[in-house]
């Protein structure tokens, strides 16, 4: 797993033109992972999947999440490994959820279901893919 590369979504604050600026960066960071065949996995916060955080995050994910499935498509040939897994992110109190790994750090922690996800990813032939871990259900509807 030492050659996996793990991309994590930073906020952004409330800056427009850095929603520009993180995706070209993400793009090229994992184009540069994908050419030297590394796994990639990116790490999004789950509720800006779903527009709960602030918009600008929530750009920037579903950016990520759009890259990713292209990637995974066009790099299928090839052989790419590329995936999302989306996890715990701003709490509905607005207090941020610390994601367990650092891009850098691999996934070793047992007991975090994104470290768990990140290192089933790294030995897996899944690409293109979005994982959900933790308590936020992508598919839930409000009661």
């Amino acid at each position: 797993m030492s050659n996996l590369f793990v991309l994590r979504q930073e906020p952004l604050g409330d800056d427009p033109g850095a929603v520009t600026q993180a995706l070209t960066e993400a793009f090229a960071a994992v184009r540069e992972a994908l050419e030297a065949r590394r796994p990639v996995v990116v790490v999004v916060a789950a509720g800006d999947l779903l527009g709960q955080g602030d918009p600008l995050d929530a750009a920037v994910a579903t950016g990520l999440l759009g890259m990713v499935r292209t990637l995974g498509l066009e790099g299928a040939k090839p052989g790419w490994r590329i995936n999302v897994v989306a996890g715990p992110g701003v709490a509905a109190d607005g207090e941020e959820e610390r994601l367990a790994v650092e891009p850098e750090e691999e996934a070793a922690d047992e007991e975090d279901p994104v470290a768990l996800t990140i290192a089933m990813l790294a030995e897996s032939e899944l690409t293109g893919q979005l994982l959900q871990v933790g308590g936020a259900n992508l598919g839930k509807l409000p009661a």
